[in-house]
């Protein structure tokens, strides 16, 4: 089991950099990226049991991200954007 563990944690690092560039071009920001990408990973290595072997991981890797991209993106429309009141009073 634990080399199953590692061999998984293995393929998904080969992939981080291929993530970072994904992120990157979905968040136009690059700490907002950086940020994707650890979800995407924290949430592959807590779901590794539902990825199958043999299977495309990078496809698999870009699903999670897209997902969790669309996610963000609606839940900052549900909840709107946050401005300080600073920023709204006269200039």
């Amino acid at each position: 089991m634990r080399d199953i563990q590692n061999d998984f944690s293995k393929m998904v690092e080969v992939e981080i950099p291929r993530l970072r560039r994904y992120a990157r071009s979905l968040t136009r920001n690059a700490q907002t990226a950086d940020d994707l990408v650890q979800d995407c990973l924290v949430r592959a290595l807590s779901k590794q049991h539902l990825w199958f072997g043999g299977t495309d991981l990078r496809a698999w890797l870009f699903t999670i991200m897209h997902n969790q991209y669309v996610n963000s993106v609606r839940r900052s429309v549900r909840h709107g954007s946050e401005v300080e009141v600073s920023d709204t009073g006269p200039h």
